[in-house]
């Protein structure tokens, strides 16, 4: 009986032990991973969706209004704090909802002109620069010579599919202008709203859930307002039209949450450049799905993209988890003290 006692107790220390130091290091990786996948699948629903019928801004009211529904259910067991504590806070919570929204609104209505793989191969590769730059610019954040290393290489990968998108380009003049523009348009509303999420959850620690409440929320109420001011919505769908559609939410909230959790350990441009791997994901789904294969030039791009989500992730890891062993040393140490 003792030595099955000790077993147990032995097997619990070690997988306690092999959690500290893999898994919990790398959570915030783990949930930007999450997100890529929850976000891949998401764009794939939200064409499908498209091609079924539904308009663009419809899918997105009912996105945020599945968000919504999802923090409303999740509010009761988790009591967080709904009022903010200063003007200040006020303020960010106010510029979340609004840059959130519109980043929301860009980045769907990018699917209707591109295919999700491509769209994301500009949203998600451009999205790590712009999130570096505006967070040292407000939050005074830095990254290594590593991260920028793989940053540079997300860059590069952009400016090949943006260069493929031209160059292959069979439609009007006017349409491709919108279809680099849109995407791009996203990434400037993604940035702002990842580094005031990063502020509110990360450093001034709100919770997240109050943060996709102020968002969610007002969004829907206002894209309820635009989709039938804009379009006519159709309420009437098919069994498989309402499968897309219940897709599209679950896998958008999913996403949703998956980020901010990420922004609660991890800097804005490294979740953002852990989220690029949304782009191999949905390129591959595009092929799936859509039998939509990318050109030799596109998926160039596409591997340049993933090397440098790769060497982020890899290196963010590997770097969190020094910084847990170093603890752990300190502690047995009794140096902590």
């Amino acid at each position: 009986m003792a030595t099955a006692t000790y077993n147990e107790e032995t097997t619990d220390q070690e997988g306690a032990g092999f959690a500290q130091t893999y898994l919990t290091p790398g959570a915030g990786v783990l949930y930007a991973l999450l997100n890529t996948v929850l976000s891949a699948t998401a764009s794939q629903f939200m064409a499908l969706g498209s091609q079924a019928g539904i308009p663009g801004l419809q899918l997105i009211f009912v996105t945020k209004l599945g968000e919504t529904l999802a923090v409303l259910l999740f509010l009761p067991f988790f009591r967080p704090k709904l009022t903010t504590e200063n003007g200040r806070q006020t303020l960010l919570m106010v510029l979340s909802t609004i840059t959130e929204n519109a980043g929301s609104v860009f980045q769907f209505m990018s699917f209707v002109f591109l295919f999700p793989g491509i769209a994301f191969g500009i949203i998600k590769g451009s999205l790590p620069l712009a999130s570096v730059c505006i967070g040292f610019l407000f939050m005074k954040e830095t990254v290594g010579v590593v991260n920028c290393f793989g940053i540079v290489l997300n860059v590069a990968g952009v400016v090949v599919v943006t260069y493929g998108l031209i160059t292959e380009n069979t439609s009007s003049t006017q349409r491709l202008t919108v279809s680099i523009l849109i995407p791009f348009a996203a990434t400037f509303c993604k940035a702002p709203s990842l580094i005031i999420a990063r502020s509110l959850i990360g450093v001034q620690k709100v919770s997240v859930l109050t943060v996709l409440f102020y968002a969610s929320l007002p969004g829907a109420v206002v894209l309820l307002g635009l989709t039938y001011l804009f379009e006519t919505p159709i309420w009437a769908m098919s069994a498989q039209t309402v499968g897309y559609v219940i897709g599209l939410c679950l896998c958008d909230c999913g996403a949703q949450f998956a980020t901010n959790l990420s922004l609660k350990t991890e800097k804005a441009g490294i979740t953002a450049t852990i989220k690029t791997f949304t782009i191999p994901l949905a390129v591959l789904l595009d092929y799936i799905v859509l039998s939509e294969l990318p050109s030799p030039l596109k998926s160039g791009g596409v591997v340049l993209i993933v090397f440098g989500t790769g060497v982020v992730a890899v290196y963010t890891w590997w770097r969190h988890r020094k910084e847990t062993l170093h603890k752990n040393l300190m502690q047995s140490l009794d140096f902590d003290k």
